[in-house]
């Protein structure tokens, strides 16, 4: 299970800027009134994560946020921790391409994928930091698999969704994106409850009943038609091999009369004829070979080419990352031949130049330019690789050129010392003819104990292939059995404690429930259904959501990583009494996770923005930044 901490968000454009301070774990509070910024610090979050904001985008879709919109070269940075290893995300505005650093290392990866194109994407790489197993779901001819994006659903509990819906809502809104079966897959990937470890056992278990049966289909029918002709390979193996000797010898014998009875007469001619086509063919084996060998040095000059833009693709990414002075060309690569100088004298190129700075130029770009070259280099690399496979290709094509044009050589060659061997037998043609028979009955021999030995190895492998997969199906059906107990335990038992804690929390929230539990499609059931105002709706969302965190703090089966981002809570309505009432249960859902009272809760991080007088006392402490409209305190300072 992983645990994310948000550490730290940033903005930086061309006219404004932003930097948060160093948030911690725990609860961090974000107050401002309206318009100064709070939700926007949160969009900043979500975006950074690859979510897709919509004020941000300028589609004349929606409300703008002009200020953001009109920068250029902005971004949003965000430093967070997964298990305590610090990254930095780098998000810049209107691109949906996340850069990040790892290891030192400074990668980028697409929001959307393409199995052609971009087969991995951001989400994948989250998801595999947070332990989080990816999720595939089959929909008829569509297959749905869930990014990081789609579970922070129940992470963001956001004031742009009605609170009633209870989970946030999808960025593309539409009947299979907030189906049902989507929100309740989401669920149980988080809780927990849509084990990975189970649906694995579940898969393997069916392949394993698959290849079982069609390994016993195939070994029946194979013994049904060829039965009675299976024997030992062993024993066969011995005779094939006796009759074999039979026939070297007979051969042996063959070729001494032949060549004790055979004299050269006047077929010169013919022979002339072949050694003149072996020279043709040795001439063109010889232009194929030295072909392979040019192309074979123009492939190795295109492969330091690719690699060679390779590293530059890698330099400009950090450049981007780090919006430092991009050098294209640096002092230590030759400004003639574009290669490193290595430990070479001063002034000198590996190539025998001479340099100096003179020769060199370098170049200083805004964002938007880094970007710019960044994309024409990348359409830059797709075109060496693509010369680099051509060549790959010509020269597969050479050799397999080079192969027949060899075997006709082998094959004149032969036939040329055939008609040395044969040419003029003045011997007794019936003793050739009987070693002849001879030998033609052997072979035949051989050639049916072969036929022979052949149905007996098949016969054999596919006994053998029937065997270890009824091994591998009973080893399958075992793990099956052990994953579903386990799901099914936990299953029931994260199902009752989410009811506990939520039933417990909502009978002392504003809502003052009697009863309270979530129905098969994990949706909340309350007072038998029974009416509520409008304001009842944020509690029950609310408590929703500080319920799966608590469950996450207790149980290591939870896939939640223990992040909750609370936007603006205060809306439908609800009265700032009762909404304070609301956010007091942040706390008992932390002490509810606990076994023991006076245990400290594993990490965890809640993020909460809201407006001036909306926090409950206590939560003051929590307070980490403060936008106000009236003392000109924005989230978007200008420079």
């Amino acid at each position: 299970m992983g645990n994310l901490v948000v550490k730290q968000v940033k903005y930086n454009g061309d006219l404004y800027r932003y930097e948060s301070p160093i948030l911690s774990n725990g609860i961090n509070v974000v107050v401002g009134d309206n318009g100064s910024g709070k939700s926007t610090f949160s969009y900043f979050i979500e975006f950074a994560l690859g979510g897709t904001i919509r004020p941000f985008v300028n589609d004349g879709k929606g409300d703008k946020y002009i200020e953001i919109l009109e920068d250029t070269n902005n971004y949003v940075e965000l430093t967070i921790l997964i298990n305590d290893d610090e990254y930095t995300l780098k998000r810049f505005i209107g691109f949906n391409q996340i850069f990040y650093t790892e290891n030192n290392e400074i990668k980028v990866l697409p929001l959307t994928r393409d199995k052609d194109t971009a087969p991995v994407i951001f989400s994948d790489w989250l998801l595999e930091k947070l332990n989080i197993p990816q999720f595939e779901l089959n929909l008829g001819t569509m297959t749905w698999i869930f990014n990081f994006i789609d579970l922070f659903r129940l992470l963001n509990y956001d004031q742009d969704t009605e609170a009633k819906k209870i989970y946030k809502a999808p960025k593309a809104d539409n009947f299979i994106s907030d189906s049902g079966i989507i929100r309740k897959a989401i669920f149980e990937i988080l809780l927990g409850i849509s084990s990975a470890e189970y649906f694995k056992a579940a898969d393997v278990l069916k392949a394993a009943i698959r290849a079982r049966d069609v390994a016993k289909g195939l070994l029946e029918s194979f013994n049904e038609r060829y039965g009675a002709e299976i024997k030992d390979k062993n024993v066969l193996q011995l005779e094939i091999t006796d009759l074999q000797t039979q026939i070297t010898k007979l051969e042996q014998s063959r070729e001494i009369y032949l060549k004790s009875n055979t004299t050269v007469d006047d077929r010169l001619g013919e022979l002339a004829g072949l050694q003149n086509e072996i020279v043709e063919l040795e001439l063109k084996i010889s232009r194929v070979t030295i072909n392979i060998k040019n192309y074979e040095e123009e492939l190795n000059k295109v492969a330091k080419l690719y690699e060679n833009q390779v590293s530059e693709i890698g330099q400009i990414q950090k450049i981007i990352f780090t919006h430092e002075k991009l050098d294209l060309f640096s002092m230590e690569i030759c400004p003639f031949c574009m290669t490193d100088k290595g430990n070479r004298p001063e002034g000198y190129c590996i190539c025998g130049s001479k340099y100096s700075d003179d020769d060199y130029e370098k170049f200083v770009y805004n964002a938007s330019e880094y970007k710019d070259i960044l994309q024409h280099k990348q359409k830059s690399i797709n075109a060496v690789k693509f010369a680099e496979e051509s060549y790959e290709e010509e020269i597969s094509e050479l050799k397999k050129l080079l192969e027949l044009e060899t075997a006709k050589s082998i094959a004149v060659k032969e036939k040329l010392e055939a008609i040395v061997r044969t040419a003029e037998f003045a011997g007794n043609t019936t003793m050739i003819e009987s070693l002849n028979r001879k030998i033609i009955e052997l072979r035949d021999q051989v050639h049916g104990l072969n036929g022979v030995l052949d149905i007996s190895k098949e016969a054999r492998a596919l006994e053998d292939s029937y065997n270890s997969k009824k091994i591998a199906h009973s080893n399958a059906y075992r793990n099956f059995i052990t994953a579903k107990a386990k799901f099914e335990e936990n299953n029931v038992n994260t199902i009752i404690e989410f009811n506990r804690i939520y039933g417990q929390l909502l009978s002392e929230s504003s809502y003052k429930s009697e009863s309270a539990y979530i129905d098969e499609d994990y949706m909340p059931v309350i007072n038998d259904s029974a009416y509520k105002a409008k304001s009842f709706d944020v509690p029950r969302r609310l408590m929703y959501y500080l319920t799966i965190l608590s469950l996450s703090l207790k149980f290591d089966s939870v896939k939640h990583p223990r992040f909750l981002l609370i936007d603006t809570p205060e809306g439908s309505g609800i009265d700032i009494d009762n909404l304070k009432l609301n956010l007091e249960l942040l706390e008992t859902a932390i002490a509810l996770s606990k076994d023991n009272p006076n245990d400290e809760p594993r990490d965890f991080q809640v993020i909460l923005t809201t407006g001036y007088g909306k926090l409950p006392d206590d939560f003051e402490k929590y307070v980490v930044e403060k936008f106000n409209t009236s003392e000109g305190k924005f989230i978007l300072e200008l420079k």
